[in-house]
This record gives C-alpha cells, sequence and structure tokens, in this order.
C-alpha cells in the first residue's frame, strides 16, 4: 500500500469527529427547515463545483426516498446543470449569476437557502445567500473551514473543521466527505420532522415510510415495511400494496386501520402527509 493511500485514510477517520461538534446546529437548521417544508415553502441548496455536485445528490435522492415531491428540495448549481457532469470555469464567482437563479426560482419569505462552501468564500454561494436574506428567505450556511462569511452571513451555521488537505486545497477528499455526511445527517433529520421515518420499537433503527417502489427490489422493501410496521402476514402486505396503487403510506393506513385506500388517503391528507402521525399518532408502532 502506498504511503499516500495511507495517509489519505489516516485523513478521512478524522472528518467523523468534526462533524460531531455540529451536530446541535444540524438539528436546528433540520427544524427550521422542516417548519418551512411543512407550511409549503421551499428549500434550495445552493453550491459550486464539489459542493454543488454534493448538494445535487441530496436533493435528488429525497423524492425516491422519501416520497416528497422533487419540486421542495432542489439545487442550485453554479454555471448550470452542465457543471454538474463538467468544470465550467469562472462560475463559482459569478455572483450575478446568484440572483438570476434565485430570481428564477421565484423565491419567497416563506422559502429556506442551504448556501454549501467548504472554504465559505464562494462568492456565488455568498451571493447567493445575501439575495435570499434580502427577500426574507431563511438562510443555513455549510462550510468546513472556520470563521468564514458564510457562517457568520446566515441565520444558522453549521461547521466541520476538516482541517488542511492531505492534497492541498483538494476540497473534495475530506471536505467533501463531510459535506455529504452533513447533509445525509441534515436532510435525513428534516424528513424525520415531517413524519416520513418510523422509528421499529426497541431496534434503535428506522424505516422510511413513503419511499416509492419503483421497481422490482424496492416493492419487496415496500411489502416488508408494511408487514412489520403495522404486523400483517407477508400475502396481505402484497395485497395492501397493490389496492393502494403501490402507495407505501396509504398501504400502511389501510392495514393499521382496515380501510379503504380513498379512507386512508383522506387520513393521509388531514395530517398533511405526516405519515408517523395519521398512522401511529405521537407514538411508534
Amino acid at each position: 500500500m502506498s504511503a499516500l493511500l495511507t495517509r489519505l485514510h489516516e485523513a478521512d477517520a478524522a472528518v467523523h469527529g468534526s462533524i460531531t461538534p455540529a451536530l446541535p446546529a444540524i438539528a436546528r437548521a433540520a427544524e427550521a427547515l422542516a417548519a418551512r417544508l411543512s407550511a409549503g415553502g421551499r428549500v434550495l441548496y445552493v453550491g459550486a463545483g464539489t459542493s454543488g455536485r454534493l448538494a445535487a445528490l441530496d436533493a435528488a435522492e429525497l423524492p425516491p426516498t422519501f416520497g416528497t415531491d422533487p419540486s421542495r428540495v432542489k439545487a442550485l448549481m453554479a454555471g448550470g446543470p452542465k457543471a454538474l457532469l463538467v468544470a465550467v470555469e469562472g462560475a463559482e464567482d459569478d455572483e450575478a449569476a446568484a440572483a438570476a437563479d434565485l430570481s428564477s426560482e421565484a423565491l419567497s419569505p416563506g422559502d429556506a437557502v442551504v448556501g454549501i462552501a467548504a472554504s465559505g468564500r464562494t462568492p456565488y454561494v455568498l451571493a447567493a445567500v445575501r439575495e435570499a436574506r434580502r427577500l426574507g428567505a431563511f438562510t443555513v450556511g455549510l462550510a468546513t473551514t472556520p470563521e468564514t462569511p458564510l457562517l457568520a452571513e446566515t441565520d444558522i451555521g453549521i461547521l466541520a473543521d476538516v482541517g488542511p488537505e492531505v492534497l492541498t486545497g483538494s476540497t473534495r477528499l475530506k471536505a467533501g466527505t463531510a459535506t455529504k455526511m452533513i447533509l445525509n445527517l441534515l436532510s435525513t433529520a428534516v424528513m424525520d420532522e415531517l413524519g416520513l421515518l418510523v422509528e421499529v420499537p426497541g431496534e434503535n433503527r428506522w424505516e422510511m415510510a413513503a419511499m416509492r417502489p419503483t421497481n422490482a427490489k424496492l416493492r419487496l422493501r415496500a411489502a416488508r415495511i408494511v408487514k412489520e410496521l403495522v404486523a400483517v402476514p407477508g400475502p396481505r402486505a402484497g395485497e395492501l400494496l397493490e389496492s393502494a396503487g403501490w402507495e407505501l403510506p396509504v398501504a400502511l393506513a389501510m392495514g393499521r386501520f382496515d380501510e379503504s385506500a380513498e379512507a386512508a388517503r383522506a387520513r393521509l391528507a388531514r395530517a398533511h402527509g405526516n405519515v408517523r402521525e395519521a398512522i401511529f399518532g405521537k407514538g411508534t408502532p
């Protein structure tokens, strides 16, 4: 094994600990973002380079995992969609583009912007959060460098101080890993606040209560979730899902309350899409 691989691996091991002090800020941000989504607002991630690509990845994975509307959590990338695949030189310095991108989204005070920049100084990201604040939107900053403008100029700053990179300046390494981990934590906590996760009692794990079973593998997973959460036999779980049009929340409500798909949808609507509350109240199965 090369000395470089060993050193890179050792450096990665420090990332986990750098995030621990940020957990309270992540929790506050999750509550704030969930509140805006619950009230009909949106969450817009804003980033450039590695940060923007990681944000786009997180946003893209939320609809299939949690059944959310793709328009509710979106990622704005410096340089536009093209920059997701190839570097667009100078895009991260284009402050005017940030304001234009937010304008195209018709940002409102009920929305939130999450600015993501390892250095905390990327002009595109800073311009976006400043414009968001001018428009009255809530702002969150995520950085891996302390004492940066992004952390100071947002309503909630999330810092993972990963220290210098082994490959100097390459923020796709420790900084990128920390950013991915924080986005995992943040978005999953937001979905929990929205009632789209259900804790399995006594097992220290949670199930996705609104995932979209769009292929054979996920249909098997959905059937297992129904079987486990509402205590029905495996064949019955499949029947419920088919009757529900493969809408997992609907199938869960049908199994829990022995009701029709129509009644189940009405129950979920009364809970404003909070699957956990609609089916299990304030508790768990």
